[in-house]
């Protein structure tokens, strides 16, 4: 969102910034010394802000009203073959099997703040994560997921004032808030299709109290027309019922037998946001064509009418951007983010979402190198070759509080894989990025990050991902840290709360794919911000097990 003026003290996560500088940003390239200032990575380019023009369209209409109770009366049979998340070679996403550095060699921690972010030193605090649990629970197991066994689970989880709603490969399961079960049935029940389907998202509406999801079909032909599937339910009730709307896309983008792989939902006050990477079915497999963003109109999409939209090209896995607030707040311009590895961060620009005047822009390339993961995450006492960690891309949706748009991804750092959280200003498209991992010796992925914020002021930060730690015996784990308003953006280095330690698996290859932060729009009593989280483990029999959290700054 630009703004017409920056004030002299801007007051996001209370780092001090002088008028017109923007969020000044800094990460460590390795696990730097104890007491060391990471190296600053600032320089950021505009480039031109260079609109896109459409590059294909899609259309829906509702074409059925499905309960819950109806999609559990009339079971689909559909494909429990699993299907992976590609990278932008066709092939499955991830790094390539490399040697393992050695896990008796321990690394340096990085220093936990940059001298000169947070508050002044006089109102230093000291920096505490989220630290009350109040729910944390088992989601999903395989082979109960209506997928037999899918690698990975693909989990995440959104939250309303009394109901989490978690999907999770072909189904769906919404519990209360302590984790007691309320309802589930099958995402192709839900849907009422036989595809071959896969990638599943859902998110919570907090302005018009409503819940929307979206996952795809996997084209079995090559000529099959392309596909995505939304769901938006008609209440707040994500047990009663919900609108089937199937999406259509024409155009240069979407030939016959493409896949709308890896889709990422979003939303803002009027419009729900989308991407995903395009392959088309070839003879010899799938071929990467392009990735493409595009909006639809919440009022279509909750009552039913119908309704067309234009898509536009972008860059390889670019991820739509929420707008935080309670409720959502207003904003003259949305934004999509995507990781560049050796690079940064490309931002891009979009107006008039939702409707007909619809327009996006390339606005910025924000200078902020990273190197993409080299390896997988090991697992202790196996000789296996390790968990996919991803390639750098978003396993989540960022988030958008006022000018900044909030981020998280694994990256590669001095041969681990490890988390990189941080900030781009939109008014002048600085980055601030900065480290994230459970030791020094630690395997760390799958991350997810959510903010609450007013849009003017300091906000509450979550970041949450998985991790091993083989030196120290430590098996699959979820932990999280955070950042409390007025403490800067530090490097979280140990400083989290594990809330479930897991087990080792001899089958997997694959993991999370996905995972996810929500904001409570109801926070715990005497608490300042609450989230709920979901990730995955392995449990003692080497099965995925996807995780719920609930937690809270209190």
């Amino acid at each position: 969102m630009r703004c017409s003026r920056i004030p002299a003290l801007l007051g996001v996560t209370g780092l001090l910034i002088s008028a017109g500088t923007g969020l000044a940003g800094a990460q460590a390239d390795s696990r730097t010394a104890a007491g060391a200032a990471p190296r600053a990575t600032t320089v950021s380019s505009r480039g031109g802000g260079v609109p896109l023009a459409p590059a294909g369209a899609g259309a829906g209409a509702s074409t059925a009203l499905i309960s819950v109770a109806s999609a559990n009366a009339h079971p689909v049979a559909s494909s429990a073959i699993p299907f992976a998340t590609l990278g932008q070679n066709g092939l499955t996403a991830g790094p390539v099997a490399k040697p393992i550095p050695d896990t008796a060699k321990p690394r340096p921690a990085a220093t936990s703040r940059a001298a000169n972010w947070g508050p002044a030193p006089h109102v230093q605090e000291r920096r505490v994560p989220p630290t009350q649990v109040n729910g944390n629970f088992a989601g999903i197991l395989q082979g109960r997921s209506d997928c037999g066994g899918c690698q990975p689970p693909d989990p995440n989880a959104a939250i309303s004032p009394t109901q989490i709603t978690h999907v999770v490969n072909l189904r769906m399961q919404v519990y209360n808030k302590a984790g007691g079960l309320l309802c589930g049935t099958s995402l192709s029940a839900l849907m009422g299709t036989t595809a071959r389907i896969s990638d599943p998202h859902v998110q919570w509406d907090n302005l018009f109290q409503r819940w929307s999801m979206v996952f795809i079909p996997v084209p079995a032909t090559t000529s099959d027309a392309p596909r995505m599937f939304l769901l938006t339910s008609t209440s707040s009730d994500a047990c009663g019922t919900w609108r089937r709307i199937p999406l259509s896309f024409s155009g240069s983008s979407y030939p016959p037998g493409t896949l709308l792989d890896y889709p990422y939902i979003g939303q803002d006050r009027n419009a729900l946001l989308l991407s995903s990477n395009n392959f088309q079915l070839t003879a010899s497999g799938f071929v990467y064509r392009n990735s493409a963003v595009f909006s639809i109109p919440k009022g279509a999409a909750y009552s039913g009418g119908a309704f067309s939209f234009r898509a536009f090209n972008t860059g390889f896995s670019t991820a739509p951007v929420t707008v935080s607030g309670n409720p959502l707040l207003p904003t003259p311009a949305v934004f999509f983010l995507r990781t560049i590895p050796g690079t940064g961060y490309q931002l891009y620009r979009m107006t008039g979402s939702g409707t007909s005047g619809v327009a996006v822009t390339a606005q910025a390339v924000g200078s902020s190198p990273f190197a993409a993961p080299t390896r997988n995450a090991r697992q202790p006492g196996t000789g296996l070759p390790g968990l996919d960690v991803l390639d750098g891309r978003m396993s989540s949706t960022p988030y958008q509080d006022g000018a900044f748009v909030w981020f998280t991804h694994t990256q590669g750092v001095s041969g681990f894989p490890a988390v990189r959280y941080g900030a781009i200003n939109t008014t002048s498209n600085q980055v601030t990025a900065q480290n994230a991992f459970r030791s020094t010796t630690s395997d760390d992925w799958n991350p997810s990050i959510g903010v609450q914020g007013n849009g003017t002021g300091p906000v509450s930060i979550f970041v949450n991902w998985s991790f091993t730690d083989p030196a120290r015996g430590t098996p699959t784990s979820i932990t999280v840290d955070g950042v409390r308003p007025g403490q800067g953006v530090p490097a979280l280095i140990g400083t989290g709360q594990v809330l479930v330690q897991g087990g080792v698996s001899s089958t997997a290859r694959r993991f999370g794919d996905l995972s996810s932060v929500a904001l409570d729009p109801t926070p715990a009593a005497g608490c300042s911000a609450t989230a709920v989280l979901s990730n995955e483990i392995f449990n003692a029999s080497g099965l995925w097990l996807s995780w719920i959290s609930r937690v809270s700054f209190c």
